[in-house]
């Protein structure tokens, strides 16, 4: 059975946008954009990944700018709790996994210790 992350923003889950839910087997990967932002990659489901000029859907995530800290950048953070929401890692309870779910506290993994980040946040964005 196919597992599924699910991510919200804290918008109350009730608009596009605002909350998003995809299988483990479209999940492409983590990117750090810049030094406070994050990326995590999934194939778009319509498929045209904008006519084939952008990106598939992505979730991004924005954070304390670490990089130059011994702890590392908040990517390794993000990328490792993806690693284990996919391998259904500690704290998975089912096929859906809440990875980023602003609206009812939950954040998987690592995650839940860069959540107080004063920048921290999600934004939801798909392939049109």
């Amino acid at each position: 059975m196919e597992k599924y992350l699910y991510f919200s923003e804290g918008g109350g889950a009730d608009a596009t946008t605002e909350a998003a839910m995809y299988p483990v087997s479209k999940f492409l990967g983590v990117e750090p954009q810049s030094a406070t932002t994050t990326r995590i990659y999934f194939e778009s489901p319509i498929n045209d990944v904008d006519s084939g000029g952008g990106a598939g859907d992505y979730v991004e995530v924005t954070h304390a700018d670490t990089h130059a800290v011994a702890a590392g950048h908040r990517c390794r953070v993000i990328a490792k709790a993806l690693a284990e929401a996919c391998n259904a890692g500690p704290h998975a309870d089912g096929s859906s996994i809440a990875v980023i779910d602003v609206d009812n506290g939950v954040y998987f993994g690592g995650i839940d210790d860069i959540k107080g980040d004063a920048s921290f946040g999600i934004s939801i964005n798909l392939d049109s």
